[in-house]
């Protein structure tokens, strides 16, 4: 029988091992997201590219959307996303929690600017900034997928646990929602 420090051990390491498969953000509603981001856009994903950093560190891919609805703030008719993590050439980098996008799929993004790329947006809250205009259950639907994050309750209280994948309602109510709740596209 294992002693109980080797067994204290084991647990240690099974408890990292969850920690480290996801990323930690701040936990904020879609209406926290929607009062505190500068800029809110339903687009249309055009591309992904990745590539090195200027000092071939850190992978990071480049996302083009073109705006279909700008919802807060103002853009270019193609917005540009950052995000860490992609691969180049045989090399990977991967980014739990990071938002994915798929050539030609709809979403509405909850952006903030890259802090080292001013032409750039970083999605906030990396995945939980980004929502997916799909099918659910044969309607249109918006639906928030949360994979690879956990969420920090600021005050001390216990890690949030968000259900993955969110349904959020229509695609034409949560935009209206948004609106209300971030007065609207200057």
């Amino acid at each position: 029988m294992p002693s109980r420090s080797s067994r204290l051990s084991v647990a240690a390491v099974t408890l990292l091992s969850l920690v480290v498969s996801a990323s930690v953000v701040k936990f904020e509603t879609i209406d926290d997201m929607a009062r505190r981001v500068p800029v809110i856009v339903r687009g249309r994903v055009l591309r992904s590219v990745a590539g090195w950093d200027e000092q071939k560190r850190r992978i990071w891919t480049w996302t083009e959307v073109a705006v279909t609805e700008s919802i807060k703030g103002e853009t270019g008719g193609i917005v540009l996303v950052k995000q860490p993590g992609g691969e180049v050439a045989d090399i990977g980098q991967a980014v739990a929690g990071v938002a994915t996008f798929r050539e030609g799929e709809d979403c509405v993004l909850f952006l903030q600017p890259s802090p080292e790329e001013p032409t750039a947006y970083r999605t906030a809250n990396l995945a939980a900034g980004k929502v997916t205009i799909t099918e659910w259950r044969g309607q249109p639907a918006v639906v928030r997928n949360t994979d690879g994050l956990a969420f920090a309750v600021p005050n001390g209280q216990k890690v949030a646990k968000v259900t993955s994948p969110e349904f959020l309602g229509t695609p034409d109510a949560f935009v209206a929602h948004l609106r209300a709740i971030a007065g609207g596209a200057k």
